[in-house]
């Protein structure tokens, strides 16, 4: 028989310290269980022992302790984040049907050498896994030792048998003991002999082979005076640690090692346990599903209705009720399930006769039921490009499980499902109607699940929301924006194809040329878009001097050519020849992929539930992303127009909105006198701090002040700064320090913003927005910073993304309410922008400028400035 023998806090510990920190949406952190349960799987594929036994360690003085107080005293305390993950793992092992030992008076070690000792003795070959170092001391016989590492969330496993052991420490397993006992351990608190180091040990060990013979031989020339000194005053303290370094492999155990009982896995208890963790993969490896378990929703009554008249029955019905109606539609409209009470009602598109089942669509929004959904954004698009109007969405539990944790990137229905609900909901194709979805009445259990997981998210959820302080926040801003973003899909952009493909055109030329250019300088042609080829040209051909070097070649990112820029032409038109490709391929072929036929517009999908700091993204194109810094990249925004010359393009963007957030949190009085005198703030900031006038500020200054004014609430470092302006680390420093001078209430802000998120474990925009920081508690100290940098910086980019959405839904509402035809259509960073009819424009520019600054009063006021015309280039 085959034994694996975990040492559970050692892996434990490992997983939590070398993987980033995880949570499930109840603030339970799930990094170490997580990583343990990935070094168990991985080990047993590997390994396939015919028994796992876990020991652990107890919260109890061990022998060692009682003898020696001062034994691991320095060791720290058990983080809670980890504490509070101990209990849940030894709930799914249990699960799981492993074996667990622990005995109070022994450490784990001597558990597991114990263990080790006696399936030699049966015959047994025995693994041990673990990340400590001094189980080595157990190798031989039927016992070797996996010895476990994790860094960034990458683990590696080192397996040592007496031969690999004597190649790397050239004596014996057991005497890894003996020098323990020279060396000391200071993670453990064991002194060894004072003044002797690892490098000394070791070769008295390779010279003498044990600590006794060490001692019976101190006169051996061999030995230095210094080293024999030291040995001699520091004898006992060498037998001390000889003994405490000494695993105890006769430790009394509960368990009889010949017979291990079976592993049975208690499927039920399981699964709820890693739904609970909101651990999908591993419930989809260990094959367990809901119907193995009597875990999750109760199950709800479904049935299908397939006349009109019985379905506008139900409408009638719902209507009259003031309980909401928790529905899941599908994105085209094709099937309905709307849950009441303990009943679905199931509706599919093929029964009906298409006057009826349009005329049940318009009955459904009428505004009459209150209907609670989940991502109800691709629901409302639809509607509206029909020319129908949504009424009624009451809540939309996507959006309140983003607000609630921002930072988990998917929220569809199952994944929030698993973390609310502890339910893996089945599978289901929604746009199938009845004929297609086989087992009809399983299929209609199934899409009832899907809508009382609906109800059972929004019963947590909004009680959540009220108690976390972000109702206003979520009713007020996120719920309207959602009705204000579908309509800006649906109505889209127009865009000039004509005029894209001939810009399209241009930038071709321009490759074909630099292409020719680049394989002249070359000396012959290569892959320009393989690193592994233009390293070679670029580091061995031409002989520039190599940066960096990956595992595949030399690296050619943009950093790194940027850098070699001024040292041969080739690398300018590398870097020009990159930037119009991607310009070609990304927005001309990519804008021209996504017009639509039916309307010649390109409908963006605007994201509300992607970014952690609230600001908005988009895909199918990426507006975010259209570059602006180059003339060849701001001549993309031509071919964005009206969508006839009886309209025309209005945008605004805010002016500096995230300074003008970050002088008002931060109270600083210089820098909001700044923005109330209509100073510009990166002259006015290079004005202060290199002590001249504003009008003898260089435009050099100001640029290296901006990068200051920009980079300071994103916490930026020195040595990034002095990258960014292109000056010395030293003197980068200094212009932080003096830039904080001058700005003594950003400062102050930045100390009492790290420490609050230290103190509440998130931060808070000023309009409740939360982002936990679980980063701040980590010893790794690139993590620690990066939750410090994000601290710093969400209560001001997200208040700022918090601004901008409050200006679209008031935007779009006042445009509705003085009966203009204008409407909101794109939304890029801090940007707006309108069509309107001409007649429209300038009360549109009016409005649209009002109603951004009237956003929000701060003490620096917010500016946006308006202007019009055919393009969005000629109206930016």
């Amino acid at each position: 028989m085959k034994i694996m023998v975990i040492d559970g806090n050692s892996i434990l510990n490992r997983a939590f310290y070398g993987i980033r920190q995880l949570s499930n949406h109840e603030g339970l952190p799930t990094n170490g269980i997580y990583g343990f349960l990935s070094t168990l799987f991985k080990l047993q594929e590997d390994e396939k022992p015919d028994r796992t036994v876990v020991c652990f360690d107890v919260r109890e003085k061990t022998f060692r302790h009682k003898k020696f107080e001062s034994y691991k005293a320095t060791r720290k305390g058990m983080p809670d984040e980890l504490a509070a993950q101990l209990p849940v793992l030894k709930e799914v092992l249990d699960a799981m049907g492993l074996t667990r030992a622990e005995q109070p008076g022994f450490e784990a070690d001597d558990l597991i050498g114990t263990i080790s000792r006696l399936a030699d003795e049966n015959g047994d070959d025995c693994v041990i896994v673990t990340g400590d170092k001094d189980s080595l001391q157990l190798v031989g016989g039927g016992t070797v030792v996996s010895l476990v590492s994790t860094r960034m969330g990458q683990t590696t496993y080192e397996r040592y048998d007496t031969a690999k052991f004597h190649e790397k420490y050239g004596f014996d397993p057991i005497r890894l003991i003996d020098l323990k006992a020279l060396m000391g351990d200071s993670s453990d608190n064991i002194s060894g002999v004072p003044g002797v180091g690892e490098k000394t040990a070791m070769q008295l060990m390779h010279d003498f082979g044990s600590l006794e013979e060490i001692y019976a031989h101190l006169d051996d020339p061999g030995i230095k005076k210094s080293v024999k000194t030291k040995l001699e005053a520091g004898e006992q303290a060498a037998k001390d640690s000889y003994w405490l370094a000494t695993i105890d492999r006769q430790a009394p155990l509960s368990l009889d090692v010949k017979n291990l009982p079976e592993e049975f896995m208690d499927e039920e208890a399981l699964y709820g346990l890693l739904t609970r963790l909101e651990f999908k993969n591993f419930i989809a490896r260990l094959g367990l599903s809901g119907e193995t378990a009597k875990f999750g929703l109760p199950e709800v009554a479904a049935e299908e209705l397939t006349r009109a008249s019985e379905a506008f029955a139900l409408c009638d019905a719902l209507g009259a009720e003031e309980d909401p109606v928790f529905a899941v539609i599908a994105g085209s409209l094709s099937s309905f399930c709307l849950l009441a009470g303990d009943t679905a009602h199931v509706l599919f598109e093929q029964q009906f006769e298409p006057e009826d089942w349009d005329a049940l669509t318009d009955r459904l929004f009428d505004g009459s039921i209150s209907l609670v959904l989940h991502d109800a954004k691709p629901v409302c698009h639809a509607l509206m490009r029909m020319g129908k109007e949504p009424k009624g969405i009451a809540f939309d539990t996507c959006l309140a499980a983003y607000l609630l944790d921002p930072t988990q990137g998917s929220y569809d229905l199952p994944r929030v499902a698993l973390a609310y609900c502890n339910t893996e909901l089945p599978e289901i194709d929604w746009e199938a109607g009845p004929s297609l979805l086989g087992d009809t009445e399983e299929a209609l259990r199934s899409m009832a699940a899907h809508a009382n997981a609906v109800r059972a998210i929004y019963q947590e959820a909004e009680a959540k929301l009220e108690e976390w302080g972000m109702h206003a926040l979520y009713f007020d801003i996120e719920l309207p924006l959602m009705h204000v973003l579908a309509e800006m899909e649906a109505l889209g952009c127009a865009v000039a194809p004509d005029q894209l493909r001939t810009f399209g055109q241009t930038l071709d030329k321009r490759i074909s040329e630099l292409v020719d250019e680049i394989y002249k300088d070359a000396g012959g042609e290569f892959n320009i878009n393989s690193p592994r080829q233009l390293g070679e040209i670029l580091f061995e051909r031409l002989g520039l001097p190599a940066q960096k070097k990956t595992k595949t070649g030399y690296s050619t990112n943009v950093e790194v050519l940027e850098g070699l820029a001024e040292q041969h032409p080739i690398v300018g038109r590398i870097l020009e020849y990159r930037q119009l490709s991607k310009l070609k391929s990304t927005y001309v072929d990519g804008l021209l992929k996504v017009i639509s036929p039916e309307d010649g517009r390109i409908h963006s999908h605007f994201q509300q539930t992607v970014t952690a700091t609230g600001r908005l993204s988009s895909t199918d194109p990426n507006l975010q992303n259209i570059p602006v810094r180059t003339e060849l990249g701001r001549e993309l925004r031509r071919m964005f127009v009206a969508g006839d010359r009886e309209h025309v393009l209005i945008d605004a963007d805010y002016s500096q909105i995230e300074l003008r957030v970050l002088a008002h949190i931060s109270q600083d009085e210089v820098m909001t006198e700044a923005f109330l005198h209509g100073q510009d703030i990166h002259t006015a900031t290079a004005s202060k701090v290199y002590h001249v006038p504003i009008e003898d500020v260089t435009p050099q200054m100001r640029s290296s002040c901006k990068a200051v004014n920009f980079g300071i609430v994103y916490g930026i470092s020195d040595f990034s700064l002095a990258q960014d302006i292109g000056v010395s680390r030293k003197q980068a420093g200094e212009f932080i320090r003096s830039y904080l001078a001058t700005y003594p209430g950003v400062a102050k802000y930045m100390e009492e913003i790290k420490e609050s998120a230290r103190e509440k474990g998130y931060v808070e925009t000023l309009f409740g927005r939360r982002r936990a920081l679980p980063e701040l508690k980590s010893k790794n100290f690139n993590i620690r910073s990066f939750g410090e940098r994000v601290a710093m910086n969400t209560p001001i980019q997200g208040t700022a993304a918090d601004i901008i959405k409050i200006a679209m839904v008031r935007v779009h509402d006042r445009l509705l309410r003085e009966g203009l035809k204008s409407r909101l259509i794109l939304q890029v960073h801090d940007e707006l922008i309108l069509e309107a009819p001409v007649e429209e424009r300038d009360t549109a520019m009016r409005l649209l400028r009002e109603e951004m600054e009237g956003a929000f009063q701060m003490t620096a006021p917010l500016v946006a400035e308006a202007k019009a015309g055919f393009s969005w280039y000629d109206a930016k």
